[in-house]
Order: structure tokens, then C-alpha cells, then sequence
């Protein structure tokens, strides 16, 4: 079944916020190596996430199976940032939540749904993408690695060490 999923990635809606909110859950405790947990991220930042129009998924037999936010870098991160992010990047989309349903993880639907995200990026008419990305994924780091990303730094916010990830598209 997952090698017949072609990711589209479509807004989220306010009537999916128990699904998605489901999804998160499920994936803060079924992946030991996320920074995902049992108050991150809250129904109340996922469905501030919806109303913006920022939060996109990816549907499935009927049922969300990933989600991914993507908006303007400057709305997504406020306060001083010390990254040293690619200058070249005018206008930086900020992906992030980016959550694959466990039970479909490892068949290469993060690389299509990361892939999607990008092109996502490029038709709302950012010229890159930044993001961050948990030291305690692995697995994660090695997708975004073999992707091409580049590690543009690191940061720690929220009690948590993070790798810093851009791409010009």
C-alpha cells in the first residue's frame, strides 16, 4: 500500500483537527526518538496552525496520514536568531510538524511527502525552505541528509537540541 501513495498535500480544515491531533498523539507514542510528547504539539497549536492556513495533509484511503506546516519563516519563528542561514534565501518557507503516520513510516513516504513539501514551497513562492529538525531523530537526519538539505547550524529552543536545515529551491 505504501508504494501507491502519491503525497498531495491539501489545507488542513478545522473539521480535521481531532484526526490530526490523533495522528500526533500516536506518533509523540509510537517514535521513541522524537521531541514530540504528551504537550507538543497541543490541540490549541495545531488548530492556530488551521486558521492560519499554514498546516497541509496528506490524505489517504479517507484517513490523514501526514501533515506538514509551511509558512513565511518570519510568522513561524520570532526572536533573535543566531543561525548563519544561506543569504541567498530571500524568502524562507518554514516547514515544520512534519509528522508521517508510524504505521506507514519506513517505505519512503517521508522522502515523498518532504519532496511534495518542497514543491508546496516553490508554488506559495518562497525561494527556500529552513527548518529544524530534532539531534534525538536519526532517522529523520538521515532522510533530510540524503535529501540534499544542507546543516546550517544548530539551535536549542524548547529544551531541545536541534539541527538546522535549509534548502534554496
Amino acid at each position: 500500500m505504501e508504494n501507491e501513495i502519491i503525497p498531495a498535500l491539501t489545507p488542513a480544515q478545522p473539521e480535521d483537527l481531532d484526526e490530526i491531533y490523533a495522528l500526533c498523539r500516536l506518533a509523540a507514542d509510537k517514535t521513541d526518538t522524537s521531541d514530540w510528547d504528551d504537550e507538543y504539539p497541543s490541540r490549541e497549536i495545531l488548530e492556530d496552525d488551521i486558521s492560519r492556513g499554514s498546516l497541509y495533509k496528506v490524505v489517504h484511503d479517507g484517513k490523514i496520514i501526514s501533515i506538514m506546516l509551511a509558512e513565511s519563516w518570519s510568522d513561524y519563528h520570532e526572536g533573535p536568531d543566531d543561525t548563519a542561514w544561506d543569504p541567498e534565501i530571500k524568502n524562507p518557507c518554514a516547514l515544520a510538524r512534519f509528522c508521517v503516520s508510524p504505521l506507514l513510516q519506513g517505505h519512503g513516504l517521508g522522502r515523498k511527502v518532504m519532496s511534495a513539501s518542497l514543491g508546496l514551497a516553490r508554488s506559495l513562492g518562497y525561494d527556500g525552505v529552513f527548518f529544524w529538525a530534532s539531534e534525538a531523530n536519526p532517522l529523520a537526519l538521515h532522510l533530510y541528509d540524503s535529501m540534499g538539505f544542507h546543516r546550517a547550524g544548530r539551535a536549542k529552543e524548547y529544551g531541545c537540541d536541534f539541527i538546522c536545515y535549509e534548502m534554496k529551491l
